[in-house]
């Protein structure tokens, strides 16, 4: 006769309170509640509100994790870009006293709250869109400008978890390239061509490290559903989004991803999630409540994401937050004979 021991190795445990952090198919005896348990885990994300920006506008860049998170630059729908820069508790944005030297939007990002990085971005819109090529590192309480950039660009892709270790590729690097496919690292103190995109496009989700990074959907125009990986030395072509989708936000790993936001082509602004798990696509049930584009990108993991800002469509810009929780996330169930 088969055990529960037999086939995993080791008994049920007997246990005064459930055990931290969980194991997802784990199961125990609470001795205490006099129940057998399970480590069960949720089949899909969903999001919930936090709490506002103190300056509502579609960020330059968002970074850190959804309980110490910084969001700087960014554009409130007037013709100059906002050097402001806010740092997120899980709760409430607090505006930190001083901003980036140069004001922009649609940058690369990486990092945390305390050491982040910022690069490129747009900072004139209209007919003539600008990027720069400026890179600016920030150590927790003011920025300090670092080399730049090597190609100018914004609306970019981006990976990494540091500042001093972080990619960026693909872009608009108007006039010389609406969709660009050039890709570079930072190692600190400069940064390096690297080989570019299989395909060059702008509004790119991106997300994963400097050496194991996605990018994911972009191009406007024309839209492109393609997903990229990088492992450090080249891209790779892979399995294409389920949806076109650009402008989209993007965190977590090479292996374990979600995208929400942004537009679905002819333009209309989207929540719709996607879930990437190493391999191929699959779509969230649960959309962002806010349906909007170029939301703060790069801040938190595949499991604990926000949504930071954002753009309403003219003429309006959001400061809403939003906290997506990761399906996977081991969670406590009772088992019952029912």
């Amino acid at each position: 006769m088969a055990t529960y021991k037999g086939i995993n190795g080791f008994a049920v445990q007997s246990l005064a309170s459930d055990p931290s952090p969980l194991d997802e198919g784990q199961v125990w005896y609470n001795n205490a509640s006099y129940a057998f348990k399970l480590a069960a885990a949720t089949t899909v994300g969903t999001w919930a509100t936090g709490g506002n920006l103190n300056t509502a506008r579609y960020v330059g860049g968002a970074t850190g994790i959804s309980t110490a998170a910084l969001a700087a630059g960014g554009n409130t729908n007037s013709p100059t870009y906002t050097t402001a820069t806010e740092k997120y508790n899980g709760s409430t944005w607090t505006n930190n006293p001083t901003g980036l030297n140069t004001g922009r939007a649609y940058s690369g990002v990486s990092g945390t709250q305390t050491a982040a990085l910022l690069a490129a971005g747009i900072v004139a819109a209209g007919p003539g869109d600008i990027g720069t090529n400026a890179s600016e590192s920030f150590n927790g309480s003011s920025w300090t400008n670092t080399p730049n950039v090597n190609t100018a660009r914004f609306a970019m892709g981006s990976a990494g978890n540091s500042n001093t270790a972080a990619l960026i590729f693909g872009g608009d690097a108007r006039p010389s390239a609406p969709n660009s496919s050039a890709s570079e690292t930072w190692n600190g103190s400069s940064w390096t061509n690297t080989p570019s995109l299989n395909t060059a496009r702008n509004g790119i989700a991106g997300f994963g490290t400097n050496t194991a990074a996605i990018a994911a959907s972009g191009g406007v125009p024309p839209t492109k559903n393609a997903t990229e990986s990088y492992n450090g030395t080249s891209w790779t072509s892979l399995t294409n989004p389920l949806s076109l989708q650009d402008y989209a936000g993007g965190s977590g790993t090479q292996t374990q991803g979600v995208i929400f936001g942004g537009y679905n082509v002819p333009g209309t602004l989207t929540g719709a999630t996607f879930i990437w798990n190493g391999t191929s696509w699959s779509t969230n049930p649960n959309s962002m409540s806010t349906s909007r584009s170029n939301v703060g990108v790069r801040t938190g993991t595949f499991s604990s994401a926000l949504a930071v800002g954002g753009y309403l469509g003219a003429p309006g810009v959001s400061a809403a937050t939003e906290a997506f929780t990761g399906p996977g996330t081991a969670t406590t169930k009772t088992i019952t004979t029912s």
